[in-house]
């Protein structure tokens, strides 16, 4: 069983966390991934948990819309993990301390934070688009992992969470994480619904020249397919948004908007003129999210008038494939 001399306080270890939660891959499988169990197997069953359960809810949630979220029955903590501990830093390895860690997706282990169905109109705080899109450039031909995360302040009202730490494969699409049962009040929690959409379109007109229908940009090719797009509970037990089915891959070099609306009719989340784009900033009490630095890729953008969020990136060269004007109805 895993043991370190060194404890730091919660806080910290929650956000090991919550960094490592924000980051994205270009591996669109990243966040549904299976925890390898028995020895040498490269995954940690945790002492000889099965593989067959599925992520426990570990931060905060509203159901909006009617999405459904079954409460669990009872709480277990039967297979503490063993390793390995796979990409880890030494800070990290610290960051685990004396406790002993429970991961995701093993039979036996069973935690839920706190959720609440609403079904009333409700504000987002802020938008925390994925570092992979404000961060890189996507690629020809590469798979481009899109996420999304709505955020609303519960400060007034904290939330129970669980703290998460991650245990193995960083970045990965055998990312390990897990919990060491210790709960905290959140002053954040995420929005989930099956409402609202993605739309990503080629852009070959200036951007000034687009306009709103209500589902896609008229003056910007026709929106591109082969891809996923719902709500995940991902392996840090949050709920998000995210294309799958192998993830978006450009088709041409050029200027592409990426898209996230909420439908006027059908969903109560509202995006207003005081909704911002930020950055999860972990379990902090000072109910600030942390706005993004000016990178080298997209800079999200809040459409409040038209309830959406749109990021405009550069597709370059780099990947395989390719062909095919603008991605409009082309299949990777």
């Amino acid at each position: 069983m895993f043991k370190k001399m060194l404890a730091i306080p919660l806080l910290c270890i929650s956000m090991v966390f919550f960094v490592q939660c924000s980051k994205d891959v270009s591996d669109p499988d990243t966040n549904n991934y299976s925890v390898k169990k028995g020895p040498g197997s490269g995954g940690g069953g945790g002492g000889g948990g099965e593989e067959s359960a599925t992520n426990n809810l570990s931060f905060p949630v509203f159901a909006m819309d009617g999405f459904t979220i079954t409460q669990i029955q009872s709480t277990s903590f039967l297979f503490p993990y063993t390793g390995p501990y796979t990409g880890l830093s030494a800070e990290e390895l610290a960051a685990l301390g004396e406790f002993d860690w429970y991961a995701q997706k093993v039979t036996g282990n069973n935690w839920q934070a706190e959720f609440s169905p609403k079904n009333e109109p409700t504000e987002v705080t802020f938008v925390d688009w994925g570092d992979v899109l404000e961060s890189v450039n996507p690629k020809i031909g590469t798979p481009t992992r899109i996420e999304l995360t709505l955020y609303k302040d519960v400060s007034d009202d904290p939330m129970t969470g669980y703290t998460m730490a991650l245990l193995a494969f960083p970045s990965s699409k055998d990312e390990t994480q897990g919990t060491n049962t210790e709960t905290y009040a959140g002053n954040w929690a995420t929005l989930v619904s099956s409402a609202p959409k993605l739309v990503i379109q080629f852009l070959s007109v200036p951007t000034t020249e687009l306009t709103w229908t209500g589902t896609m940009w008229t003056g910007a090719d026709p929106p591109a397919t082969g891809f996923g797009f719902a709500p995940e509970l991902n392996v840090g037990g949050k709920y998000i948004f995210g294309a799958s089915t192998g993830g978006w891959k450009p088709t041409v070099a050029g200027v592409y908007r990426i898209t996230f609306y909420i439908p006027t009719v059908g969903s109560n989340i509202l995006l207003t003129d005081e909704t911002g784009i930020g950055n999860y900033p972990g379990n902090t009490n000072d109910g600030q999210w942390i706005i993004p630095t000016e990178g080298g890729a997209g800079k999200p953008v809040v459409d409040w008038d038209n309830n959406l969020t749109y990021v405009d990136v550069t597709a370059t060269g780099g990947g395989s494939g390719g062909g095919g004007k603008g991605g409009g109805g082309e299949k990777p």
